[in-house]
């Protein structure tokens, strides 16, 4: 096996599949490692929301409104089904009028991206999403909300690449990346040595990891995001569905006062599958790299269903898994090229918005990497705005 490449991605998740997808487009030699296999990371335990109503007003909405496009023509353009449903809509029922006022203020600046995002009553709710429980007071909705199948989706950007000629090594652990003069000149693994001037981090929540070994400080640790799964059942609803509390934890912290919510980051996040399943989850904890179940995090995601969807309390379920969510302290990705380092590039810290991200991520990074300029501006997402 030749291992000169033009291209060394590290990470086998959505990202690090996108990018190394649009780098063989446009005709880099690539080589992916992963230390595991595909899917093992945030990918294979994660819903598949494809909407811009949970997307931070202002840079990272802009960001989504460009990613989102590019998914209309992606099972096409990847020869494989990776079940993206456009218009299913995306919800968010509130409470009580605080939360509306809340969501209200964020609506308002979202809307500045030229987004279908509005503010709804209970009864236009149940219109939409009858299972819904009617005594709750309203709803933030997008009726372009969209989901996919993450773990069709980066599956089928990883073969694409592949019949593109680039070459993947699953269960390849990277131990270190060689630069010399503050230039990458490739990496080490546990299956030898491999050379690029041109490396991408495209590690998720391991990415301040693989920033250690060429002496940086990457500010991005895990989240820990559960969820669980119920049996198949019948058509149920319609849209991808979170509670408020999801946006408002996210972009507004400081209004929630429960403590023990802020600590599980105690949210709901619900959607039926093409199968049937119902996926919940809905908690944002920061507990390192354990990626247990607890009995407190089912718990309370499955009373806040139930709350939501009264129905829910007779369904079975089957399964219950978490996984890590890339988190950065300002909500927005690492995309770009190091200055301390030259030819070591990012493409991590999404959080869970890298599913939606990703394809716009591998596009926009490619064409940096390839051409020496995106098609369109990502220097608000530039690592260098933090002290690496």
């Amino acid at each position: 096996m030749n291992n000169k490449y033009d291209v060394i991605v590290i990470g086998g998740g959505i990202i690090g599949s996108s990018v190394t997808y649009y780098l063989s487009k446009l005709g880099n030699k690539v080589l992916q490692i992963e230390k595991e296999d595909i899917t093992k990371g945030s990918a294979g335990a994660t819903d598949g929301v494809v909407g811009y109503h949970t997307k931070k007003p202002g840079v990272q909405m802009d960001l989504a409104v460009q990613s989102i496009k590019l998914f209309d023509n992606l099972s096409k353009e990847l020869g494989e089904d990776v079940e993206y449903e456009k218009n299913c809509g995306g919800m968010q029922p509130v409470e009580d009028k605080e939360q509306w006022d809340i969501l209200s203020e964020i609506v308002k600046k979202q809307r500045e991206s030229d987004v279908d995002i509005e503010m709804i009553s209970i009864e236009k709710a149940l219109e939409i999403e009858p299972e819904l429980n009617p005594n709750l007071y309203g709803a933030l909705y997008s009726k372009t909300g969209g989901k996919v199948n993450p773990i069709k989706l980066t599956y089928g950007l990883n073969h694409a690449a592949k019949k593109l000629g680039a070459t993947v090594l699953l269960h390849t652990e990277v131990t270190d990346i060689i630069v010399e003069d503050n230039k990458v000149k490739g990496v080490k693994t546990d299956k030898g040595d491999f050379y690029s001037d041109k490396v991408v981090n495209a590690c998720g929540s391991y990415s301040a990891q693989i920033g250690k070994m060429v002496g940086l400080d990457i500010p991005i640790k895990p989240r820990k995001g559960q969820l669980i799964i119920s049996e198949p059942i019948g058509p149920f609803m319609e849209a991808t569905v979170q509670c408020a509390r999801y946006n408002i934890i996210k972009f507004n912290p400081d209004s929630i006062k429960d403590k023990n919510v802020l600590k599980l980051g105690s949210s709901l996040s619900i959607e039926q599958t093409k199968e049937g399943t119902l996926v919940i989850g809905g908690t944002r904890e920061f507990s390192g790299f354990d990626k247990e179940n607890t009995l407190e995090g089912i718990e309370g995601m499955l009373k806040r269903a139930v709350e939501f969807f009264p129905a829910i309390k007779d369904l079975n379920f089957i399964r219950a898994f978490a996984g890590l969510r890339p988190f950065t302290p300002d909500g927005l990705p690492l995309i770009g090229e190091v200055d301390k380092i030259k030819g070591f590039y990012m493409a991590a810290g999404h959080e869970g918005d890298g599913i939606a991200l990703a394809p716009i991520t591998g596009k926009l990074l490619s064409e940096l990497i390839t051409d020496g300029k995106p098609s369109y501006n990502i220097d608000h997402f530039s690592p260098n705005r933090f002290e690496l």
